[in-house]
């Protein structure tokens, strides 16, 4: 795993899925619905405006290799995804993924439901246990190509 910018005290390194050339992706401790994600940019970059042509053609590769995952893991298989790039606390260039889900999900023995599918998502404020971070990242690992 390569130095993470973005986490420069390592408080989050539970999530960490994999690197590409230019970006990072990540399980995020915040699970705003079941499996939300983070793609980092590898170097220092805040707007999308300054990215290279070079970083903005792989993203695309990477959402499609997250989102294949995803829809490969029996128990999770999301109706649609969201993407959010904010940047208001991390000055760290990163979108985050969102798995929306029209239905509920059962996961670790909890109920996952996402209140605001087909709206803009509830914005969770408190971080996930490590287990369940280590568990949804274990299960994208394992389908991530």
């Amino acid at each position: 795993m390569q130095h993470r910018i973005w986490d420069p005290e390592n408080k989050y390194p539970g999530g960490y899925l994999k690197s590409y050339n230019f970006w990072t992706t990540e399980i995020s401790y915040r699970q705003h619905t079941l499996g939300s994600f983070i793609i980092f940019a590898n170097r220092s970059v805040e707007k999308i405006s300054d990215l290279t042509k070079d970083e903005i053609e792989e993203l695309p590769h990477v959402m499609k290799a997250i989102e294949e995952a995803f829809a490969s893991i029996s128990n999770l298989q999301p109706d649609r995804f969201n993407y959010l790039q904010l940047g208001n606390a991390v000055h760290h260039l990163h979108i985050h993924g969102i798995p929306r889900y029209e239905k509920k999900r059962l996961f670790l023995d909890k109920k996952w439901i996402d209140m605001t599918y087909g709206n803009v998502p509830v914005w969770a404020t408190a971080n996930e246990s490590q287990e369940t971070v280590s568990k949804i990242r274990d299960l994208v690992l394992e389908k991530l190509l």
